[in-house]
Order: structure tokens, then C-alpha cells, then sequence
């Protein structure tokens, strides 16, 4: 069900919609918006509530977390059009509580906002991450501690050039702990797991566990996700199918 989903638009905003990134397989239902600066006047997320800890931070982050919950309600009703979600309430470490029956994910940049869910009889969890390919002093200040020089050789190798190399490792790693994070119950850290390989031509790539997570997550256990690199942005997918 990963058909791209067309937002509404405010009446007073032109928009041709904005296609769903292919990081997902077809049992996903997905929405998502790219934020434009009309965005900020629109009602259509006027009943969407923030948490407290947002009450006080910039319009943006506001921006951000509301449109998210936007998404996350059209791509449940894609999924099952008789579910009516009026609020996606948060666990205790701020992540969207899903339905009954569903999995899913959010992801948002400053200007791209995607919201990801899937049915749990097929799908036991997922993590989707969008990321605004980094600027030069951006990545000079995160490279050491993301990535491995190992990783941005693969990216590279994939044809990357050197900042959508250090972009798509940590996206991907973020899309990863998403997508794990439940099943393993902690934190985990960025150098825990390595991308061994990457696929240009397939759009996948390959993540080796390097400390052990869990019992299920053992050191040398290999996961695969799935990216896409347009216009800036980089995309990234992870899914866990229920066995």
C-alpha cells in the first residue's frame, strides 16, 4: 500500500503533492508533505495538540511536530480507511503510540515531513529517517563520531560524493535505531552497528552488528534497509517482517 499520498492542500496553497520516498515495501502505507513557509497559516493541523515539553520551542519544531501527526493520521487511514485516529498519544521516551494492530514511524527535517505505518501481523516494526544532505561545517562536526571510514568508503564507492556519504550513513543508522529500538529496549550508540555494504543499483544497503544489542540482536547479525537520494534530500527505510 505504498501508493504516493497526496496531501490536501489549505485552499489558498497550490501544491502538486509530494511523492513518497521507495524505502518501504508495499504492505507500508506512507504520507508524506514537503513544509513550505504557507504552511505555517494553514488549519489543517489546528487540532493536532503539542506535548508540553514543545509548548516553548520555535514555531518550527511546532511545525514539525504537528504536520508529523498529520501524517501519521492520513497514513493510517490509508492503511484502514475506517480508522479514525483524533491524536497519536506519546510513551514515556517520546515516541508516537501507535493503534492496536499497527507499527510505525516518523521522520521530519526542516523542510520534509514523512510518517510511516504498517499492518503488526505482517510487520513487526520499522524506522524511516529523511535527512537534508549535511553542509561542509556540519559534517565537520559529526563525521568522527557517526561514522566509520569503512562506511563512507562504501558510500563513496556507491557513488556518493563526500558529504551524501556522511548524510546517507547517519540517516541510515537513524532509520536503524527507529526501527530497532523497541525490540532492544535501550539506547544504543552510533558506532554499535557498521553499513557493510551499499548498492547503488539496488538501493540497499547492508548493517552488521558489531556489539551485541540483544539476544536477538547478537554481534555479527545482519540487517538490511533501503535508500533514495533526490533533490537534496536523503531517504532512508528500515523494516523488521514479522516471522
Amino acid at each position: 500500500m505504498n501508493q504516493a499520498a497526496f496531501a490536501s492542500a489549505p485552499p489558498d496553497r497550490q501544491i502538486t503533492g509530494e511523492r513518497n520516498p521507495e524505502v518501504m515495501p508495499e504492505q507500508v502505507s506512507q504520507f508524506s508533505w514537503a513544509l513550505r513557509p504557507d504552511d505555517f497559516l494553514s488549519s489543517l493541523w489546528d487540532g493536532i495538540e503539542l506535548p508540553a515539553e514543545l509548548v516553548g520551542s520555535t514555531a518550527q519544531r511546532q511545525l514539525q511536530f504537528r504536520v508529523g501527526r498529520y501524517c501519521a493520521r492520513e497514513a493510517i487511514r490509508a492503511l484502514d480507511p475506517p480508522h479514525v485516529v483524533a491524536s497519536l498519544p506519546r510513551t514515556a521516551s517520546g515516541a508516537p503510540l501507535w493503534p492496536a494492530g499497527m507499527t510505525g514511524s516518523i521522520t521530519h527535517t526542516d523542510d520534509f515531513v514523512s510518517a510511516a505505518v504498517a499492518p503488526t501481523s505482517k510487520v513487526e516494526a520499522l524506522g524511516i529517517d529523511t535527512e537534508r544532505i549535511m553542509t561542509a561545517e556540519r559534517a565537520r562536526g559529526v563525521s568522527q563520531a557517526v561514522a566509520w571510514p569503512c562506511e563512507l568508503a562504501h558510500a563513496r564507492a556507491a557513488g556518493c560524493d563526500r558529504l551524501e556519504a556522511l548524510t546517507l550513513v547517519f540517516s541510515a543508522k537513524e532509520a536503524i535505531f527507529k526501527c530497532l529500538h523497541a525490540s532492544v529496549g535501550r539506547v544504543f550508540d552510533f558506532c554499535d552497528v557498521r553499513i557493510v555494504t551499499i548498492d547503488a543499483r539496488t538501493r540497499t544497503f547492508m548493517v552488521r552488528v558489531v556489539r551485541p544489542l540483544s539476544v536477538r540482536f547478537p554481534a555479527q547479525h545482519i540487517l538490511q534497509g533501503r535508500f533514495e537520494i533526490e533533490r537534496g534530500w536523503i531517504h532512508t527505510g528500515m523494516l523488521l517482517r514479522r516471522e
